[in-house]
């Protein structure tokens, strides 16, 4: 009995309304601190989501861009090669004339025709200048 009022005494010298306050007062902060960073890890994930889509939104303009400019480049390419074909073809024929055409005499001025077909091969090659 004797050890039983012992330790009774020893227990009623212990401050037990602290202790319980102080655990009290550890368990609200380690609440208070897990509900903090559940609220940060969800800005934080907010914040990627919001970069994510910006990125996204980026990416979107830049693909948009590059079709744009594909589809600039195709119908200039395709003009192209419809000035390439139809140069060529009176190239060919203002060749054809020249060549099959008298030879001038020396000291001769050239006739009409040859001034004509020289005439029609510079407007053809200003034409082509001025369509780039």
């Amino acid at each position: 009995m004797i050890q039983i009022a012992a330790a009774r005494a020893a227990l009623s010298v212990v401050p037990w309304r602290a202790i319980a306050a102080l655990a009290l007062g550890a368990c609200l902060f380690a609440a208070g601190w897990a509900v903090n960073g559940w609220r940060k890890d969800a800005e934080i994930e907010r914040m990627k989501t919001a970069s994510a889509q910006a990125d996204l939104a980026g990416a979107n303009k830049a693909i948009e861009d590059i079709g744009l400019a594909s589809t600039r480049i195709r119908e200039a390419a395709d003009d192209y090669a419809g000035i390439q074909t139809t140069l060529g073809d009176k190239l060919d024929a203002i060749r054809k004339d020249l060549k099959n055409a008298k030879p001038l005499p020396v000291g001769c001025r050239p006739d009409d025709v040859r001034v004509r077909k020289l005439s029609d091969a510079i407007n053809a090659a200003k034409q082509a200048a001025t369509a780039r």
